[in-house]
């Protein structure tokens, strides 16, 4: 998903930012600021991009379970509609007798 250059950018960044009190700490003030205002602009860029991957994969994921309600939906309507008809199938053809086959037993299946 993200690109090895953007990831490296971001933990190079991170690095900076995290290294640059202890390079203040060792006397070198303007070497301090330069590496903390390079790391943030570098860590920032990788954040903006995480970002931006994660509102995408959120909208796909919205868009996904949007699509799978709807399938659902579909379906539980297809199975109402079959009960239906299988329940006005049985009340216009009351039970009917079938011969059974000698040594075969007929199961009577009924659906809820």
């Amino acid at each position: 998903m993200f690109e090895f250059e953007t990831v490296l950018a971001f933990g190079v960044g991170a690095s900076l930012v995290a290294l640059a009190p202890m390079v203040k700490r060792m006397g070198n003030h303007q070497l301090s600021d330069s590496m903390s205002s390079v790391g943030k602009s570098m860590a920032k860029s990788g954040i903006k991009v995480g970002v931006t991957v994660a509102g995408v994969a959120g909208s796909a994921a919205r868009n996904v379970a949007r699509t799978a309600a709807e399938a659902a939906e579909s379906f539980v309507d297809l199975v109402a509609e079959a009960k239906s008809e299988l329940e006005e199938s049985g009340a216009a053809n009351p039970a009917t007798t079938t011969a059974a086959t000698p040594g075969k037993a007929i199961t009577k299946v009924s659906v809820d």
